[in-house]
C-alpha cells in the first residue's frame, strides 16, 4: 500500500522503480539487460541476526508464464495446457486452456499459507463468444470457494460455480489488450462474514459484493475452461490487497510491496535508483500526474506510516514541464526541489534515493541527464537500511478539473536494481513485487522494465 499524501500545491502522483547508484556525484544510466538475480536471492531476511522479522504468514503466487513454463499448476483433469506467444498479452505469453476434450482444470498450491482472513487475487482472461472460463481460489483441486469468470462475453462471480451472479459484459475500449478482460478479487474476514469485492478492468470502483462464506477453507488456486479455449496470464493469489480505494485519491497502476502489507522484505540496502524516459505528455493540469520511486526503512515497511518512507518523483505539468520533489520520510508532505522545469519530449531521467550511514543521512537525487541538470539535497537520518521499495503512476482528483483520459502520457522505465549494505548491486525480479492497479487510461502507454531488455505495457500488469 501506497502512503497517501496531502493534496497540497503539488497534489501529486507517483510511479515506483529500483536501480544501482554507487558515488552519486556522477550517476550513468544503468543498463538495462544485466542478469536479475535467481529466487533464491531475494528473500525474506530471518528473525536472529538482523533483529529483522520474517513476513510471517503472508504469501504471494504470482503466475504471469513469462519463462514459458506452467508456474507450479497441475493438471486435474483434460489435457496438459500450453504456454503460448500468440494470442498474447502486450507481449506477454500467456495460457492455452483448452476444453476440446472436456473441461480443463489446473491446480496450483505452491507457497501458499492457509488460514489467513484476508486474500486477493488477479486474473487477465482472453475469452471468445461461447466459451466458459474460471479462476478463483479452492478448497481442494475440484471446489471453487470464491471464483469470477467469463461466460460468452459477460462477466460473473461467486462463491461457487453454482452461484455466480452475472455482474457485467466484458468492457469494450479499455486499456487492456483488445479481447483481453482484468479482473481482481479482495477477500476479506469481517463480523464473521466473507466478502469479495469485485473489480473489473477500470478498477477504481466496487462492481460487485459477493458473499464468499467458505473463502477461509482455501488451499490453493485454480483454473477451469468448461468450454473453448481460453487463456490466461497475469495470475496472483496474495495476502497483499491489490484494489484499494481511497476517497480523492487514485494510485493507479504500480508495481511493488509496500508498507504494513508487504509480502517479504528484501535484503537490507542503501541505495535505490530507477530510470524513465518521457517520451512525451500532454496534461490539462499541472501537478495531477506524477510519478515516484519509493524506498522504505524498517517502520516504513513494516507499518502503515509516513515514518520511514522516502520518495522521489516528479509532477507532469503543461508545456513541457516537470515539478521534481521528494518525501523526506518523517510526514507525506512533498517538498521541491524547483519550481516547474523545462525538459524535451525524450528526456531521460536518472533517480536515486542514497542513504549514507558514515555521514548519517539520505540524499535524494533526480537527474535529467537528457539536459544536463541535476537536482540534489541531503537530509540528516538514523533510521538504518531499507527493505522495501516500489513504483507507481498516480493521479490526483481531488485536485483536478479534467477527466482522467485527458491526461496522455508515452514514457518508459527501466533498470530496476538497489545496492544492499554488503555492497552488492542486484536487479529485482518480478517475482518479489506485487502488481497492483486501478483505473488506467488509454491515453498512458508506459513501458515497465522486468528483467528483460523488452519492456512491456504497464497497464497490463
Amino acid at each position: 500500500m501506497k502512503k497517501k499524501s496531502r493534496c497540497f500545491i503539488l497534489a501529486f502522483i507517483m510511479v515506483s522503480v529500483v536501480l544501482l547508484s554507487s558515488q552519486f556525484l556522477v550517476l550513468s544510466v544503468p543498463s538495462a539487460v544485466a542478469a536479475a538475480p535467481t529466487d533464491s536471492s531475494i528473500r525474506t531476511a530471518p528473525i536472529g541476526s538482523t533483529g529483522v522479522p520474517s513476513a510471517g504468514h503472508n504469501f504471494t503466487f504470482v503466475s504471469n508464464f513469462e519463462d514459458m513454463k506452467l508456474d507450479g499448476w497441475t493438471v486435474v483433469s483434460g489435457s496438459t495446457p500450453t504456454v503460448v506467444t500468440s494470442p498474447n498479452y502486450s507481449g506477454e505469453p500467456v495460457l492455452n486452456s483448452s476444453a476440446n476434450s472436456g473441461s480443463q482444470v489446473d491446480y496450483a498450491t505452491k507457497g501458499f499459507k492457509l488460514g489467513q482472513s484476508a486474500i486477493s487475487f488477479e486474473v487477465a482472461m482472453n475469452a471468445g463468444s461461447g466459451t466458459k472460463g474460471y479462476f478463483g481460489i479452492g478448497s481442494s483441486d475440484s471446489t471453487f470457494v470464491a471464483v469470477v469468470g467469463v461466460v460468452d462475453g459477460k462477466v460473473y462471480a461467486g462463491a461457487s460455480l453454482s452461484s455466480l451472479k452475472e455482474i457485467e459484459a466484458v468492457p469494450k475500449n479499455t486499456a487492456y489488450p483488445k479481447g483481453w478482460v482484468y479482473i481482481i478479487a479482495d477477500i476479506v474476514l469481517t463480523s464473521g462474514k466473507w466478502t469479495m469485492q469485485v473489480y473489473i478492468d477500470q478498477t477504481y470502483t466496487v462492481n460487485a459484493n459477493i458473499n464468499v462464506p467458505n473463502a477461509g477453507k482455501y488451499t490453493g488456486a485454480l483454473i477451469e475452461t468448461d468450454s473453448g479455449t481460453i487463456y490466461y496470464t497475469d495470475i496472483i493469489v496474495s495476502t497483499y490487497q491489490m484494489a484499494i480505494n481511497i476517497s480523492g485519491y487514485n494510485n493507479m497502476e504500480g508495481y511493488g510491496q509496500g508498507s504494513d502489507l508487504y509480502v517479504r522484505l528484501l535484503p537490507a540496502y542503501n541505495n535505490l535508483t530507477a530510470v524513465m524516459t518521457l517520451t512525451k505528455w500532454s496534461v490539462p493540469q499541472s501537478g495531477i500526474l506524477s510519478f515516484q520511486i519509493n524506498a522504505m526503512n524498517f517502520t516504513g515497511t513494516t507499518q502503515n506510516t509516513c515514518v520511514g518512507f522516502f520518495q522521489l518523483g516528479m509532477s507532469l505539468d503543461q508545456s513541457g514541464q516537470i515539478s521534481p520533489w521528494y518525501v523526506p520520510g518523517v510526514d507525506c508532505e512533498a517538498q521541491g526541489f524547483v519550481n516547474q522545469v523545462s525538459t524535451p519530449p525524450g528526456t531521460q531521467l536518472v533517480l536515486s534515493i542514497l542513504f549514507k550511514p558514515s555521514s548519517h543521512e539520505i540524499t535524494f537525487i533526480e537527474n535529467d541527464i537528457t539536459i544536463s541538470k541535476k537536482y540534489e539535497v541531503s537530509i540528516p537520518y538514523n533510521g538504518g537500511a531499507f527493505y522495501a521499495a516500489y513504483t507507481q503512476m498516480e493521479f490526483q482528483p481531488c485536485c483536478n478539473s479534467y477527466k482522467i483520459n485527458d491526461y496522455k502520457l508515452t514514457g518508459s522505465i527501466f533498470g530496476l536494481e538497489i545496492t544492499t549494505t554488503g555492497g552488492k548491486t542486484m536487479q529485482l525480479p518480478a517475482s518479489y513485487m506485487t502488481p497492483f492497479e486501478l483505473d488506467t487510461p488509454t491515453s498512458w502507454l508506459l513501458e515497465y522494465y522486468q528483467g528483460t531488455p523488452a519492456g512491456y505495457n504497464e497497464s497490463s500488469i
